[in-house]
């Protein structure tokens, strides 16, 4: 009896492990298809890619769509039921990006040995944001470790959707004027010498527009030695204030006060923002905690310091809605939206939809800077290459005249 009984729950156990890892492969598959972070290569199996020469050659620190693809995955195997260690271990061996693995795998020791997850994460600080920490932390305070890393997942992969978006809108314009200049180097460095000797066999008195291209033909040919290193310093000195608290300052200022450029970068900053703590609080994280944690990882300084005087004044019992009124950071039907969904009890549902909105918003807009920039910088190229050509024709002019 006790064989038949063992016979009858064989099956049941095969059938519930069968359907585990169907399960598992189906939100596998799913993560994937979001992150789109690497696409097989042909012959290569799915999931494997462990070889040396299998392994895609990454040089650079993990971005935000590993870090997104990790997270969704290691929410997966929670959902699935199989325990943080062991989920660790598996994406330790199972992750694509070399310095991660490495660094999941320690994570993964430090869980072994008793560490707390957030705890182990916080290691590793520039690999793991604050924003990963605290929502790891908070997840395993409340119990809650598993809906607040697939919140964490729909955060990070939103951001990368929105620097996918940008990166795609500026290719085109940067592609074209690095092409222009190109052009126009050669033109200076080639072209314009040859031309330079038949105005001096003529001995004739050269036009203004002739004069300029002529100096800054000489000037890119002779004094290499002088002006790339300048410009290097420069450019070195530029970013090194930028990295000051006074030069991101004006950076970010700039980035949201430029004509163009600036409302896109507030739709950004306020889908970011909306996105996060909505997120956050979704998960079951204390508004307070979310807000704190929102304005740590905010990437734009004015944005951060009026978070933290939101944080403050709700901290003391007030409203979100005053300091984000007079901050001059947010919109003011976002700082109305925000106040009726306090006021109801669904701020979370409200930021959430205040972000798909502006997510939809910066859509619609990096379409239409692309739109604007496309004709903008035709007539740029245009009037670049009628000058060059006027200011090498005219002696020609002025030289059939003399001969006349």
């Amino acid at each position: 009896m006790a064989s038949k009984k063992f016979e009858k729950k064989k099956p049941e156990a095969d059938s519930v492990k069968d359907a585990l890892e169907s399960k598992i492969k189906t939100h596998a598959v799913e993560a994937e298809a979001v992150s789109r972070t690497r696409q097989p290569r042909a012959g290569e199996p799915v999931g494997e890619g462990t070889g040396r020469f299998q392994q895609p050659l990454r040089i650079f620190p993990p971005n935000i769509t590993d870090m997104a693809t990790f997270c969704r995955q290691l929410a997966t195997l929670l959902d699935v039921g199989i325990p943080l260690l062991r989920s660790l271990k598996i994406l330790s061996k199972r992750t694509q990006h070399p310095r991660l693995k490495a660094v999941v795998k320690q994570v993964a020791q430090r869980v072994e040995e008793g560490q707390t997850l957030s705890s182990a994460l916080a290691e590793h600080p520039r690999i793991f944001s604050h924003l990963f920490v605290s929502v790891a932390r908070v997840g395993e305070v409340g119990g809650i470790l598993e809906s607040s890393m697939k919140r964490l997942a729909d955060i990070l992969e939103k951001k990368a959707e929105i620097k996918k978006k940008v990166r795609s809108a500026l290719l085109y314009p940067v592609v074209s004027l690095l092409t222009c200049l190109a052009v126009i180097v050669v033109i200076l460095t080639v072209a314009i010498p040859t031309f330079e000797a038949v105005y001096a066999s003529h001995e004739a008195e050269l036009p203004g527009p002739t004069k300029v291209i002529l100096f800054v033909s000489h000037i890119i040919r002779h004094y290499t030695l002088i002006y790339v290193p300048v410009i290097v310093i420069a450019i070195f000195l530029l970013i090194g204030f930028a990295r000051t608290s006074s030069g991101r300052y004006l950076l970010d200022w700039l980035k949201i006060r430029l004509p163009i450029v600036g409302p896109i970068n507030t739709k950004i900053n306020v889908a970011r923002f909306s996105r996060t703590l909505g997120n956050l609080v979704t998960a079951g994280i204390p508004l307070l905690e979310g807000l704190s944690v929102t304005a740590k990882t905010s990437e734009n300084v004015l944005v951060a310091s009026n978070l933290t005087k939101v944080y403050m004044n709700v901290e003391h019992g007030g409203k979100m809605e005053e300091p984000m009124r007079t901050g001059g950071v947010f919109p003011p039907i976002v700082v109305d939206m925000v106040s009726i969904g306090d006021e109801a009890g669904a701020l979370d549902t409200m930021l959430i939809k205040i972000a798909d909105t502006y997510d939809n918003d910066v859509d619609v807009s990096l379409k239409g800077l692309t739109s604007i920039l496309e004709p903008m910088l035709i007539i740029l190229m245009g009037f670049v290459v009628a000058f060059v050509a006027m200011a090498i024709m005219l002696p020609y002019f002025n030289l059939v005249k003399v001969i006349r």
